[in-house]
C-alpha cells in the first residue's frame, strides 16, 4: 500500500504542519503541529488511494486541508493536556 508516491505525498503535510506549529510560538506547538500535519495528510492519502483518486489535484488539496485541521487539532489537544496537568 505504501507505493513510490507515499513519502513525496507527505511533504506538503509536513510543511503545512510545521508552519501551523510555528504559529503556536513554542517548540511543543511546532512538534505537535508537524506530527498533526503528517497524520492528517497520511489519513487522507489512504482515503484517496482507497477510492482510486490518489494522483489528482483533489487529493493534494484535501491532504493540505487535512494537514491544517489535524495540526490545529493536535496543538489544541496539547494545550488542553498542558493546562490540566
Amino acid at each position: 500500500m505504501l507505493g513510490d508516491h507515499f513519502w513525496p505525498a507527505m511533504y506538503p503535510g509536513l510543511i503545512v504542519g510545521l508552519l501551523v506549529g510555528l504559529s503556536g510560538g513554542n517548540i511543543v506547538s511546532t512538534v505537535l503541529g508537524t506530527a498533526g500535519g503528517l497524520l492528517g495528510a497520511m489519513a487522507l492519502y489512504f482515503v484517496f488511494v482507497w477510492i482510486g483518486l490518489d494522483e489528482t489535484i483533489l487529493s493534494l488539496a484535501s491532504m493540505i486541508a487535512g494537514a491544517v485541521a489535524a495540526a490545529f487539532l493536535l496543538m489544541w489537544a496539547g494545550k488542553r493536556v498542558a493546562r490540566t496537568s
